[in-house]
């Protein structure tokens, strides 16, 4: 058997025949059966693409940091191509199809390994995501595309709710966190108040210097008064005297306004100072808390809005649905075997001889015979 093997390959013309025979045979099987290649093109949607963003300005703009912070932002397209190539749409596929049972494959590890083969999920240019299937029936091919697409769709929707139900909690944990903290922030900065018998911080400060102020321009007022009836009228002048126990009665108000003290009205400056640190500290926080409050409850309304969204929006935008090319398809296998056997008979053929390469296929002839 061996030296008959032999005996063909040292004979040029059984070589060449074989050479022709091997090219029929695989060019036949380039063609013969025929591969169908269904493609189907589609563009994952984000929040932004559907209008969500445009009503969420509307809203306030400390929302776009926050939904950005919550994982809001559009998703890179590789992040979708793991989707799409996972395993949990490929076992929707063979379970919509259902391509493990009798007619089908043996078991899911056998189907999955098939699609693989079958199936090419990749990216375009501008975050598009194809998915190429080749097979020999027409029908099929159509029917995997159309089951991948609605796998795909429906993976990255469940991905999404997954997503706004996870925002959602945490922006509802954190209102009532958030509404409770400003309940206690105002309870505090409210029995401060009554406590110290205290207005809002801006009008309490300025009626204390107000006051303060009006005491000091009428005693200096006085003072003119004193100095001019002095050098006009004398020192014993009864209206000097009046005026000199309107000064002492002045300089008396002043000296108690820097005193700390209280009274119906509130603390004078003196008693406004000392409390004023701790006035301040509780303002702050209430206002803290309130800013975060209105925060929270904008992007409650924007969590509310997007699960709608999610429930009544399709995630994934249908491009191009799944069709045939319409031109012909050629086994790929057995054209590149056919280009192998092509570029060995050319070798052994003409560059062979014609370069002087001994190839021993003489000798094995001669062995032959």
């Amino acid at each position: 058997m061996v030296a008959h093997l032999a005996a063909v390959i040292g004979n040029p013309r059984h070589r060449r025949l074989g050479y022709a025979l091997v090219a029929l045979v695989l060019a036949l099987l380039c063609v013969v059966p025929r591969p169908y290649v269904a493609r189907a093109k589609l563009v994952p949607q984000d929040s932004s693409s559907i209008g969500l963003s445009s009503m969420m300005n509307a809203l306030g703009g400390q929302l776009q940091g926050f939904a950005a912070l919550l994982g809001g932002a559009k998703q890179p397209i590789d992040m979708y191509l793991a989707i799409a190539r996972g395993t949990e749409v490929t076992d929707a596929v063979i379970a919509r199809l259902k391509l493990v049972g009798p007619g089908g494959y043996g078991d899911a590890n056998a189907a999955r390994v098939a699609l693989a083969k079958r199936v090419d999920i990749h990216s375009l240019t501008g975050g598009i995501v194809e998915v190429e299937v080749r097979t020999h029936d027409p029908a099929q091919a159509q029917a995997l595309t159309g089951a991948y697409v609605q796998a795909i769709s429906g993976r990255i929707k469940a991905l999404g709710r997954d997503r706004v139900l996870r925002k959602r909690q945490v922006v509802l944990d954190r209102f009532k966190e958030a509404g409770t903290r400003v309940a206690t922030a105002e309870a505090a900065l409210n029995a401060f108040r009554r406590r110290n018998n205290l207005a809002e911080p801006e009008a309490q400060l300025g009626s204390a210097l107000s006051l303060r102020a009006g005491l000091q321009a009428q005693l200096q007022a006085k003072q003119v008064e004193v100095q001019t009836l002095l050098q006009f009228q004398g020192p014993e002048n009864p209206q000097l005297q009046s005026v000199q126990s309107e000064i002492a009665s002045l300089r008396a108000q002043i000296d108690r306004t820097a005193q700390p003290s209280g009274g119906a009205a509130g603390p004078n400056v003196a008693g406004l100072s000392e409390v004023s640190g701790e006035y301040l500290n509780l303002y702050r926080d209430y206002r803290f808390a309130q800013a975060l409050y209105e925060v929270y409850a904008r992007s409650s309304e924007e969590v509310a809005v997007e699960t709608l969204a999610s429930e009544t929006a399709s995630d994934v935008q249908l491009i191009e649905a799944p069709r045939l090319d319409a031109d012909r398809k050629f086994n790929v296998s057995a054209v590149a075997l056919l280009l192998l056997v092509l570029l060995a008979a050319a070798f052994t053929e003409i560059y062979a001889p014609a370069t002087g390469i001994d190839l021993g296929l003489g000798r094995r002839r001669d062995a032959g015979q």
